[in-house]
């Protein structure tokens, strides 16, 4: 096979899986393997690079690829925008703790998803277990009356929903996805908001019923989900069941199912 012209078999490839919206690079593989029977992995390589380039695919993570069939719906990776509040948070905890590891989102991200716009913002800081209570002690100077603790529903309602914008400390869950940097800021992924709003009845009661389905549904439609990244999470929080009984019995998201029915 020659490198100059990469011919993607478009008409084939829509007809092997057009009622296929999730594909896994394996099967992307063989398919060119029955049309290219040398194949090597250079060449295949090249044909991932052209059809992303061409926005026919767009990688979700491990190994699955999102079949863009509709450009005109194309789902986008998640990249957040920080705000200058959390900037000046991510300064001061690299500054007084540059070797611990931590995550942290804001909830007003989950606003254009929402049916009612939120009037805080909290900044959820998930940091080394152990470290903890030595990161809310150095930060309450900064933060005096903003900052909570591992906060309680009833902290939650009484105190911090009081404050236009509020920080939440608590411990980070061993093997909890970490994703990439945005602006150097370890920002958690979108799998792990998607697990917590659904599991966290303390810090997330806002995020129920309508608004939890309204969330998802978006957030599916909107974004390239690593679906086997959310599910691993899920189960960390030993939350599979209620992940696959909420997906499947409420929103309109199109899940993978078999990713589910692996745990």
């Amino acid at each position: 096979m020659k490198k100059e012209n990469i011919d993607l078999k478009l008409p084939e490839l829509n007809t092997e899986f057009k009622n296929t919206k999730y594909i896994e690079k394996k099967d992307l593989k063989d398919f060119y393997l029955r049309l290219y029977p040398d194949l090597t992995g250079q060449y295949f390589r090249r044909i991932l690079y052209a059809l992303e380039k061409e926005a026919l695919i767009s990688s979700t993570g491990s190994g699955v690829y999102y079949f863009n069939k509709d450009k005109d719906s194309l789902k986008k990776s998640y990249h957040p925008s920080p705000s200058q509040s959390l900037r000046l948070l991510n300064v001061n905890i690299k500054e007084s703790f540059p070797y611990i590891k931590y995550l942290v989102w804001e909830t007003r991200i989950l606003n254009e998803f929402m049916l009612l716009q939120l009037g805080q913002n909290h900044i959820i800081l998930d940091v080394e277990k152990g470290t903890e209570n030595s990161v809310f002690n150095q930060l309450s100077e900064a933060y005096s009356g903003k900052i909570f603790l591992n906060p309680s529903r009833l902290t939650m309602e009484r105190y911090v929903q009081q404050h236009p914008e509020a920080i939440l400390i608590s411990p980070l869950i061993s093997q909890t996805p970490m994703g990439k940097k945005t602006e150097e800021i370890p920002y958690a992924p979108i799998e792990k908001i998607l697990v917590d709003i659904l599991v966290d009845d303390k810090k997330f009661f806002i995020f129920r019923g309508n608004e939890l389905v309204s969330i998802y549904n978006g957030v599916f439609n909107s974004y390239l989900i690593d679906e086997k990244s959310l599910v691993r999470y899920a189960d960390r929080r030993k939350a599979i069941n209620k992940l696959k009984a909420f997906v499947i019995n409420e929103t309109q998201v199109e899940f993978n199912i078999v990713n589910l029915e692996k745990k």
